[in-house]
């Protein structure tokens, strides 16, 4: 039903498509049984995920409008209107699926495909060369999911049970940074949280904006990929940190999100010892904003290796 929905609500289809679709749509609800899809039935769809670079996995639950465009195997470089081409609408509807709020599933097995095919479909993402076209649709797309409600991963409100952001977020930073500095980190900033982590907040309770009380009892959830999650979290805030260099408010902006939004002391040890080596990878004076950065973290992580960490490194002593 949502798939249907997302097709019959696309801005770029002609009404006679969507009358061909409704017709076709009452004609299976009468009927006990789904239909197969052979991939055909009539309609003029394209096949967007076959605009991707060949092999790409996109059979992932919850993303399933990525996967089940599969109709007809069109050319990507076949353009529909003006600066746009199957290959755009693939991206596009690609970064949609990628960026959907949804329920972390029951059981390893399903925990680890969401994180295994999510990485598929980004790598295969990766493989395409962003031209300004695609860039001013992941801008549009990041846009629309910071401002979308409860369907967008990147929303202000998720579900503490939220599939987290992080990987999907680094990615988009990486893709806006040159062309949107500010979107970027808008985004980042808004995957780094891991809500399932923080305490829950009582039903009624209205003062934290941003968590939804789970329904049904409280109760830990089994996340059997949560370590992996947390270094996806971890790789994110470096991904900033490093891009922050030299930018004392940006760098201010993710120490914050970094003491707010990772519990794990280890990770939170390891972004202080790469905030060092970021502040000293160059032959010219160190970045004091960096190196108190990593001071700051390395202090909350394990104050005794921060001990440690300033009585090796004498530059640490001016701060």
């Amino acid at each position: 039903g949502v798939l249907w929905m997302c097709i019959v609500l696309n801005p770029h289809c002609k009404l006679e498509q969507k009358v061909s679709w409704l017709t076709q749509l009452k004609k299976w609800n009468g009927v006990d049984v789904c239909p197969w899809e052979d991939g055909n039935h009539g309609n003029d769809l394209p096949n967007l995920t076959n605009a991707l670079p060949q092999g790409t996995n996109a059979n992932q639950e919850n993303m399933g409008q990525c996967k089940s465009l599969e109709y007809q195997h069109l050319p990507a470089h076949k353009f529909l209107e003006e600066g746009e081409s199957y290959l755009t609408l693939a991206v596009e509807v690609a970064l949609i699926g990628l960026g959907q709020q949804r329920i972390m599933p029951d059981g390893l097995y399903a925990q680890e495909k969401v994180c295994r095919n999510e990485e598929q479909i980004i790598s295969k993402l990766q493989e395409i060369e962003l031209d300004d076209t695609l860039v001013k649709i992941f801008r549009k797309q990041a846009v629309f999911l910071l401002e979308a409600g409860p369907y967008s991963g990147l929303g202000e409100v998720i579900h503490r049970d939220s599939v987290p952001m992080h990987t999907f977020a680094k990615y988009l930073f990486t893709c806006l940074l040159p062309h949107d500095a500010e979107l970027a980190y808008k985004s980042a900033l808004r995957a780094m949280r891991l809500l399932v982590l923080e305490s829950m907040v009582p039903l009624g309770d209205t003062s934290h904006p941003h968590h939804i009380a789970s329904v049904g009892p409280n109760r830990y959830p089994r996340w059997f990929t949560l370590s992996h999650i947390e270094s996806q979290q971890c790789e994110l805030a470096s991904t900033m940190l490093t891009a922050a260099k030299g930018d004392v408010q940006r760098l201010e902006t993710v120490l914050e999100s970094i003491q707010k939004n990772i519990h794990s002391s280890s990770h939170i040890f390891k972004l202080a010892q790469d905030a060092f080596k970021i502040a000293t990878l160059m032959d010219s004076l160190p970045d004091i904003t960096l190196l108190k950065v990593s001071l700051e973290l390395g202090l909350q992580a394990v104050p005794t290796a921060a001990l440690s960490l300033l009585s090796s490194n004498p530059s640490l002593h001016k701060l």
